[in-house]
């Protein structure tokens, strides 16, 4: 049965209130959560750079809930409602796996985005209030200090695009050589 177009846009244009409108709750639930979830992890450890995936899940959600409206009977019995994240994320071995997996670049993510809190919470502030006790004019120092993640950001791309431009030649190196067997 199609829902009421009306009511459908204006459900569409709250992330996951789309798909629930359409019955698809479980996908909703998880479009909801993972908005809310980044709002709340820019908003309250101010880490506002996790903001620019806000617009992505909400474009997603927008336009999946037409897309859900736009099925077939058929095309939704055959994609049931589900959560969003595989099932072998859900449950226990799997997202054990995908720690295994994954835990070296999970573990650099989350000590760069302490570090950054540390930095900007409590670092900058502190260099701050000692720049305003000294007697002498040292904003460039504080135009550098502030800026220095935006450095840090910079000096990382450039060293991971020279990385990968150097692991490319190696491997295409590699791919030429053919062994000589000898005649037969």
């Amino acid at each position: 049965m199609k829902k009421s177009s009306f009511l459908t846009f204006i459900f569409a244009c709250w992330p996951g209130a789309g798909q629930m409108y359409l019955g698809y709750t479980k996908r909703g639930t998880s479009l909801m959560t993972a908005f809310v979830t980044v709002l709340g992890v820019a908003g309250f450890l101010d880490l506002w750079f996790f903001s620019i995936l806000l617009p992505v899940i909400w474009f997603f959600a927008f336009f999946d809930t037409f897309a859900i409206r736009n099925m077939t009977p058929e095309e939704c019995a055959a994609k049931p409602d589900d959560f969003i994240v595989p099932k072998e994320l859900r449950n226990r071995v799997g997202a054990q796996e995908v720690a295994k997996r994954y835990h070296l670049a999970l573990g650099i993510g989350l000590i760069v985005i302490g570090v950054y809190i540390l930095y900007n919470s409590f670092f900058l502030s502190l260099f701050a209030n000692l720049l305003n006790a000294l007697p002498y004019d040292l904003n460039w120092l504080w135009r550098i200090a502030s800026n220095l993640p935006t450095l840090a950001v910079a000096i990382l791309l450039i060293l991971f695009g020279m990385r990968l431009m150097r692991g490319g030649r190696k491997k295409a190196q590699q791919e030429d050589f053919v062994e000589f067997k000898g005649e037969d």
